[in-house]
Formats: structure tokens, sequence, C-alpha cells
């Protein structure tokens, strides 16, 4: 093992993802502590990728901005609160 630590969690998936492997965290933690190829790939996804954007995040920027509200205003976290309660069910 490295002194390096564990990359973040979508570093790992998108690994697991183009390795082909198990798509768990867990186990992905385990494939970059014991493999050394599997640990290249996930340091060069790190350093040469950007991770996924929040997809909710962007959708109430949007919605916040056709509202007229100003970025990073309040209106952000209360569009993203109704899109995660939207996703929990209470939207049907």
């Amino acid at each position: 093992m490295t002194d390096k630590q564990t990359p973040p969690d979508w570093v790992l998936i998108e690994a697991g993802k183009r390795s082909e492997w198990d798509n768990t965290v867990g186990t992905l933690r385990s494939y970059y502590e014991n493999y050394g190829t599997f640990r290249s790939l996930c340091d060069m996804i790190e350093r040469y990728e950007q991770p996924p954007p929040d997809r909710k995040l962007l959708c109430a920027r949007r919605a916040a901005k056709e509202y007229g509200y100003d970025p990073g205003d309040l209106a952000d976290d209360a569009c993203r609160l109704a899109i995660e309660l939207w996703i929990e069910g209470y939207g049907e």
C-alpha cells in the first residue's frame, strides 16, 4: 500500500466502470489498496479528469436563474431540496 490516501468515491467508481469490475465503493477501495494497475488508473483519473457535475445543483441553479435569483442564493438550496423530495416520492 502507498502513503497516498484513497481517492474520492467518484474516481473509484469511474475506474471500476472502465475496468468492468464491481462498482461498490468498499470493494473498489480494496482493489485500490491491493492492485497496482487499478491504483494507477485511479491516480490518472483523479489527476486529469473532473468530477461529474451534481445534476441536482445544476437544475437548482437553472431554476433559480429562471426565477431571477442570484446564483448561490438560498433559492439554490430550496430548489435542490424540492428535487430531493421529488425523488423520495413526495412528487407522486
